[in-house]
């Protein structure tokens, strides 16, 4: 085996492993890693949009779907569920009654915090034992991956795409 597969070997193992340690956040979690994940994105709307002084007091559900890389309808049906629970609500635009913004009930808000403080003590303890400096690097690194990874899918996708639409015939 040569040093370029033994890199892209090791390359795809350490993502899976990422993958896995992503995957069992449930371990530290009172509620479901898609509804943590929803009430965190939603959160984060919320305060960005208090900062910035904007009228939509949450996030809408494009928007929603768009940030946590799912459907419409899931997001739809998530939040519909997490409704039932008490943990979000709709609220509708005072500018334009067509437009409306998902929220996190005070319910909400005291499940993510509770959750968050999990995570925090684990992530902190994780970060004291790999250093400071160490998790800089994996952050910076980390991101540079997702700038090339963006960078190159197009093209993956274009010539997968190319590929289905002219497939390549063997010889009888």
């Amino acid at each position: 085996m040569d040093t370029q597969d033994s890199q892209e070997r090791k390359l795809l193992i350490a993502l899976e492993n990422i993958k896995r340690l992503t995957t069992r956040t449930q371990l530290f979690a009172s509620i479901p890693r898609a509804e943590f994940l929803t009430m965190f994105v939603i959160n984060a709307s919320m305060q960005k949009a208090e900062q910035e002084k904007e009228a939509s007091p949450g996030v809408m559900i494009s928007k929603l779907s768009e940030l946590l890389l799912i459907s419409r309808p899931t997001a739809s049906q998530m939040i519909s569920s997490m409704e039932e629970k008490g943990y979000t609500r709709r609220v509708m635009s005072t500018s334009d009654r067509r437009v409306i913004y998902i929220c996190l009930t005070e319910k909400g808000q005291a499940v993510l915090q509770m959750n968050l403080a999990r995570y925090s003590g684990v992530l902190n303890e994780i970060i004291e034992k790999v250093g400071r400096k160490e998790i800089d690097q994996l952050i910076f690194l980390c991101d540079r991956f997702q700038e090339v990874v963006n960078e190159v899918k197009p093209r993956l996708l274009d010539n997968l795409q190319s590929a289905e639409e002219h497939p390549v015939e063997e010889p009888v």
